[in-house]
């Protein structure tokens, strides 16, 4: 294997470049340093173009925000009126199985007294004068 020649023009990873600033006051025995080719700067945009419309940019991300908080907001109200309906409807229904209970229980008093007051009546019947 053959080495290749060793190209003066490319700096080694020891050596330490030195800055067109730094080339003035750099002893002479330092590498000169590689100039190195100007780049133009970007042409400057239009004001408009530069600034971020910060009005547009939070009235879409208070939108997003809304939307999403809006469907978090409209399942938890889904789940509590749910709950809150099925614990008054168990309220309700135990009321009403009480009341219910009640009027139950009176009316079959007045229909077996009505029942036994009418067998009564077919076994002893009234006397005639």
């Amino acid at each position: 294997m053959s080495q290749q020649p060793f190209d003066q023009g490319i700096p080694l990873l020891t050596e330490v470049l030195l800055g067109p600033d730094v080339a003035e006051t750099a002893p002479e025995s330092a590498p000169v340093p590689v100039p190195m080719p100007a780049v133009e700067a970007a042409p400057a945009l239009p004001a408009s173009v530069a600034q971020p419309d910060w009005d547009a940019i939070e009235q879409r991300l208070t939108q997003r925000i809304l939307h999403q908080v809006q469907g978090k907001i409209d399942h938890l109200l889904e789940e509590r009126i749910a709950h809150v309906l099925q614990t008054a409807l168990q309220n309700a229904l135990i009321g009403m199985r009480g009341a219910l209970r009640e009027d139950l229980q009176q009316s079959l008093e007045q229909i077996v007294a009505h029942a036994v007051s009418h067998e009564l009546g077919h076994l002893h019947p009234p006397a005639q004068p």
